[in-house]
């Protein structure tokens, strides 16, 4: 305890006050041993003066003292400053001493004579209260200025009544003080700006009830800034740990990224911006601050692979993913792969993966761009048939095509068909019948279907058509059954991979 007492109290000052003159010498020769700083005094008055002058941290006093006795000097010393931690050596324990020293708020009370180790006790107590009084005043302080100074705007809720917000926000709406934002703003429900796509009070709902019910969730927001100028904010709300009912907002603004049109129907103006890798990055760096997760989606011979992924590293050419060792499999087999996340407005689609480190588990990706329509909102499984357990025949107006003719995928309402030469006559709208045989090893399934063309694609060698069905109930329990089945021996065989 000794030791304890010797580091905590070598930044510290101590005022010890006692009246008689053989203990007053006796202890400051103690007290001399850990304090660095020690100014001693006969009586009240002459305590209250040095305190003044030197603003101990501990002060030592006797109660019955000439001039100003104990207690009116710790009153005073209290009222100047309520951190001092004053000990009190008394010859009186009576219950009345006791009591007004509770209420002074005396740190501890020691009857006369006091035992050492008692003092050194009270001694380590006092320098260890002021060392945690003084670490947590820095770190609320560091807190504060945290809070002030970062790039997004913070508010603090009780309930639904703000009551903290940071320098930021009061920049972004023009104000100098909390007051004078509510002041402004008549209705905090009604902050955030109706917006496609983004987040805000509705008649059914109010935005504030469904970030609560979300938190940690990233949503869009448009809000107006001092200028009355609408502004593009990602918002995330976060509860505040044994604190009920409190909650804190933060808003990263995004205006310069021009992503609201994104979010309307009219595609001819979004082509450019759909485009823009710059966006996708910078969304990506919202995403990372956030520690938020995307999702990566992936098809193998049309099994879908969707695994979460975590952004480690990011810059203004390249993201860096960690994902699962499976992701990482279907990447290095596909052609394609798509990024969704809850923050874009549309699926990313990356063409090709720049690396792929197995043993760390990551994957980085350039080149990125919006695409309103992508595989992972398909909304049937969509399927490779065995290459060598299946046949198809194309018809077009009752005329057998002779040539090859292979189902690239199936669905149980669609079937993209690869052939060498296009019919005459087949396009887009046309009716064409098709009978196809796929191989199980119970018995095969044998379907004649009739469709409409709903695409055709052009390659060098050859042309993928795609034709839109509907099957009888008997027809579609048998394709159901098969794409079960088919999509059990895709896993086993991207397993064995």
């Amino acid at each position: 305890m000794i030791e304890e007492l010797k580091k905590l109290s070598h930044s510290l000052g101590i005022l010890y006050v006692e009246d008689n003159k053989g203990l007053r010498d006796n202890m400051a020769s103690l007290l001399g041993k850990f304090f660095p700083h020690i100014w001693v005094a006969e009586d009240g008055q002459s305590g209250l003066e040095l305190y003044h002058a030197h603003n101990p941290d501990i002060v030592l006093t006797d109660i019955n003292m000439p001039k100003l006795k104990g207690f009116a000097l710790a009153r005073e010393i209290k009222a100047h400053n309520a951190d001092v931690r004053v000990i009190v050596l008394s010859a009186y324990d009576e219950k009345e001493y006791l009591y007004e020293a509770i209420e002074i708020g005396i740190f501890r009370y020691l009857t006369k004579p006091t035992k050492v180790p008692l003092l050194i006790a009270a001694l380590r107590d006092a320098s260890l209260a002021i060392h945690t009084e003084q670490n947590k005043r820095i770190f609320e302080n560091q807190l504060k200025d945290i809070f002030n100074y970062q790039n997004n705007l913070l508010i603090m809720l009780r309930g639904r009544e703000p009551v903290l917000v940071n320098q930021q926000f009061l920049n972004f709406f023009g104000v100098k003080s909390l007051d004078k934002f509510m002041e402004n703003q008549a209705e905090f429900d009604q902050l955030l700006l109706e917006h496609k796509g983004f987040l805000y009070s509705t008649p059914e709902s109010l935005w504030f009830d469904q970030a609560v019910a979300n938190p940690g969730k990233l949503f869009h927001t448009k809000v107006l800034n001092h200028t009355k100028k609408a502004c593009h904010l990602i918002m995330k709300l976060r509860t505040i740990p044994d604190k009920e009912g409190y909650t804190i907002l933060s808003f990263d603004d995004i205006t310069d990224l021009n992503l609201m049109m994104i979010f309307d129907n009219k595609a001819a103006q979004n082509d450019q911006k759909l485009q823009d890798c710059t966006a996708v990055l910078k969304l990506m760096n919202v995403i990372k601050e956030n520690s938020s997760e995307v999702k990566l989606h992936n098809f193998y011979r049309g099994l879908t692979i969707v695994n979460s992924a975590v952004l480690i590293k990011n810059d203004d050419q390249e993201i860096t993913l960690k994902t699962t060792h499976s992701q990482l499999k279907a990447i290095k087999l596909a052609k394609n792969i798509t990024i969704t996340s809850e923050l874009f407005p549309f699926s990313v689609l990356c063409k090709t993966a720049n690396a792929i480190d197995f043993d760390l588990q990551t994957v980085s990706f350039s080149d990125m761009q919006f695409v309103q329509e992508s595989a992972d909102q398909r909304a049937n499984i969509r399927l490779e048939p065995d290459e060598k357990r299946h046949s198809v025949t194309l018809f077009q107006r009752e005329i057998k095509f002779l040539g090859n003719v292979r189902i690239v995928d199936i669905s149980i309402c669609s079937v993209k068909i690869e052939i060498d030469a296009l019919p005459a006559g087949l396009a887009v709208g046309e009716i064409a019948k098709i009978a196809i045989v796929l191989e199980t090893d119970k018995q095969p399934i044998n379907l004649s279907i009739s469709g409409t063309v709903y695409r055709i694609d052009s390659f060098s060698k050859s042309f993928h058509v795609v034709l839109l069905f509907e099957l009888t109930s008997l027809n579609e329990d048998k394709l159901l059954g098969y794409l079960a089945n088919r999509q059990m021996e895709l896993i086993r065989e991207f397993k064995a991979i």
